[in-house]
C-alpha cells in the first residue's frame, strides 16, 4: 500500500460527526492533527502528503489519526467542512428568517466572500482544483462538504423565504445556483487565478450590495407580480388601439 492512499478499513473511514467531536485533550489532538494536514496539503498537495506525514508534523500516533478522521480523505473532507462552516455563518442562526431578506442576504454574501477571497482559502481552492480530478473520492467530498453543502444550506434558506412570500415562486436550488454565480462574479474566478483584486470590507460590501439587488429584481416576491400587470396592461391597449381602428 503506498504512503499516499494507506487507510483503515472502509467501515472506519467516515469522519466523525460534529457532536462525536472530542471534548479536552481530544479536541487539542484533533485541532493539532488538522493544523498540520492544512498546512502540508497547501506545501505537497493532497497527494504528495501522507497520514505519516501528518503525524510527524503533528505529533501523535497514526492510532489517534485513523481513530479521528479516519482516512486522509477523511481529514481533507473535514478541513472543507470548517470552511464551509465559516461561509456558512449567520444562515445557521435562529433568528434569520425573520430578518429582512436583503439584510440577511446581504450578511450571509459579505461573509461568503470574505472567507472566499482570504488568500489561504484561494490557496486551497487552487490545490482543491489541480488535485480533485485525479481522486474520485476526494472529489465527491469536496463537493459533498464544501459547495454541495453551502449551496443546500441556502437553498433551504430560500424555500423558507419563498413559503413565507418574501421570494417568488421558484426551485430554491437553483436560485441559490445564481446568487452564488452573482456573488462571485465580479473578483473570485480572478482572484484565484492569481489576479490582485481588492478584497477589504468596503469593496466586498459594494460588490455584495450590487449582487443582491441583481438577486431581488429577479428572485424577490414583487417581481413575480409584475410581469401578469404587464400582460394585462398590455391586453387592454391593444384591445383598445383594435377598437379605435374598428371605428374607423
Amino acid at each position: 500500500m503506498s504512503r499516499n492512499t494507506a487507510r483503515r478499513p472502509p467501515s472506519q473511514e467516515s469522519p466523525p460527526r460534529a457532536a462525536e467531536q472530542p471534548a479536552g485533550r481530544g479536541a487539542s489532538r484533533r485541532r493539532a492533527i488538522l493544523d498540520a494536514a492544512a498546512a502540508l496539503f497547501l506545501e505537497r498537495g493532497f497527494a504528495d502528503t501522507s497520514v505519516g506525514d501528518v503525524v510527524k508534523r503533528s505529533g501523535g500516533s497514526l492510532a489517534t489519526l485513523y481513530s479521528l478522521f479516519g482516512s486522509k480523505e477523511g481529514l481533507f473532507e473535514a478541513l472543507v467542512g470548517e470552511m464551509s462552516a465559516q461561509m456558512i455563518g449567520g444562515l445557521d442562526e435562529p433568528e434569520v428568517g425573520a430578518k429582512p431578506i436583503e439584510e440577511a442576504l446581504r450578511g450571509f454574501a459579505e461573509r461568503f466572500l470574505e472567507t472566499a477571497l482570504h488568500p489561504e482559502a484561494l490557496s486551497w481552492q487552487r490545490m482543491c482544483v489541480a488535485e480533485a480530478y485525479k481522486f474520485p473520492e476526494l472529489r465527491a467530498a469536496l463537493i459533498r462538504t464544501g459547495p454541495g453543502y453551502v449551496s443546500e444550506r441556502l437553498a433551504s434558506y430560500f424555500a423558507t423565504q419563498v413559503a413565507a412570500g418574501r421570494l417568488r415562486r421558484t426551485d430554491p436550488r437553483i436560485a441559490a445556483m445564481h446568487f452564488f454565480a452573482l456573488i462571485k462574479s465580479e473578483s473570485h474566478l480572478a482572484a484565484v487565478c492569481g489576479e490582485p483584486v481588492a478584497h477589504d470590507r468596503t469593496e466586498i460590501r459594494r460588490q455584495v450590495r450590487r449582487a443582491v439587488d441583481v438577486f431581488l429584481r429577479g428572485y424577490g416576491a414583487e417581481t413575480g407580480a409584475a410581469p401578469a400587470k404587464q400582460v394585462e396592461a398590455s391586453k387592454v391597449v391593444k384591445k383598445q388601439v383594435a377598437e379605435k381602428s374598428s371605428r374607423k
